[in-house]
């Protein structure tokens, strides 16, 4: 089928909202809304205000009775907070990890320990990564690579605790779950407040791919991850599971990512108000939504949400 639809206007894209039935409001401030925001990030947002599709259509395109802009406009503004909370517990679990596996690794393997093929398993391209990261290290500003290219030139790569910084998450995650020695893998684990080295590698996956959807400002609070979290025994009164199949699996909601999150974040040992700004967040929420999130009806009781 070939592809015809037109750009329409911001006038064009309100009186469509209305014709579908949606009550926009001031119609100034709705207009603001889609030319900051746009029709089609918002569009995801206002799915949930949509009357039930029939014929096998995959959307109505009509909206229920009652539905508002500014609903659609509250779910956007709640879901760009939660992805600040996440993104910010994330980023500390992240430098935790890389601290951590860069502390063992460089004690028991050397500074450029990153540079030996065999400390890693063919899961990792090796020879790919070392180039990946030779092209992170000419093509960066920071005041340490900068210092480490001005003084030395064997090797070219600068010291593992170094390399790591150049690193993304998902990268990182590879390189975890490459190493080798065990007994490193599940230091860290110990060190993460996490009970073996599979469930670190399943834990960094699930999280790289939560980080990426904050990271580019993509719909989060209803999302189903892709992957989903290991079972973790030692957390199985706060998280949710779900049958699949023969079997039960953790479920792939947001809720079970913030509860490991919220334990990792405790493993840190740091005053933080994390657990008290999140919850305040989803307190001022529906039941409704909080269902969508994952939330079972009884999470304020589980453990977790009360430490």
């Amino acid at each position: 089928m070939e592809f015809t639809k037109k750009p329409s206007s911001i006038e064009q894209q309100l009186q469509l909202l209305i014709q579908r039935g949606m009550d926009v409001g001031d119609h100034d401030t709705a207009k603001k809304w889609l030319e900051t925001v746009g029709y089609y990030r918002l569009s995801a947002y206002w799915l949930p205000f949509e009357k039930p599709p029939a014929n096998g259509n995959a959307r109505s395109k009509v909206f229920e009775s009652g539905a508002t802009l500014s609903a659609v406009t509250d779910l956007y503004v709640f879901d760009r907070r939660l992805r600040v909370l996440v993104l910010e517990a994330i980023e500390r679990v992240e430098v935790h990890v890389r601290s951590r596996w860069t502390y063992h690794m460089a004690h028991a393997h050397g500074a450029h320990a990153h540079l030996d093929h065999r400390l890693f398993s063919g899961f990792l391209n090796h020879a790919e990564q070392l180039v990946r990261l030779a092209r992170a290290v000419e093509k960066s500003e920071e005041t340490f690579i900068l210092h480490h290219k001005g003084k030395y030139t064997d090797p070219y790569s600068p010291p593992l605790w170094s390399a790591t910084e150049l690193m993304t998450l998902g990268e990182l995650s590879k390189w975890f779950q490459a190493t080798k020695d065990n007994s490193i893998k599940s230091q860290v684990g110990r060190d993460l407040g996490l009970p073996t080295k599979e469930t670190v590698e399943g834990t960094l996956q699930v999280l790289a791919l939560t980080r990426n959807i904050c990271a580019h400002h993509g719909r989060l609070w209803n999302r189903r991850t892709v992957k989903r979290l290991p079972k973790i025994k030692r957390f199985k009164n706060d998280l949710v599971l779900v049958s699949e199949g023969a079997q039960e699996e953790n479920d792939n909601r947001l809720y079970n990512i913030l509860v490991v999150l919220l334990h990792m974040m405790d493993k840190q040992a740091t005053d933080s108000t994390w657990r008290d700004r999140l919850r305040s967040l989803i307190e001022a929420q529906s039941d409704s939504d909080r269902a969508k999130m994952g939330f079972p009806t009884d999470w304020r009781a589980r453990p977790v949400w009360n430490a």
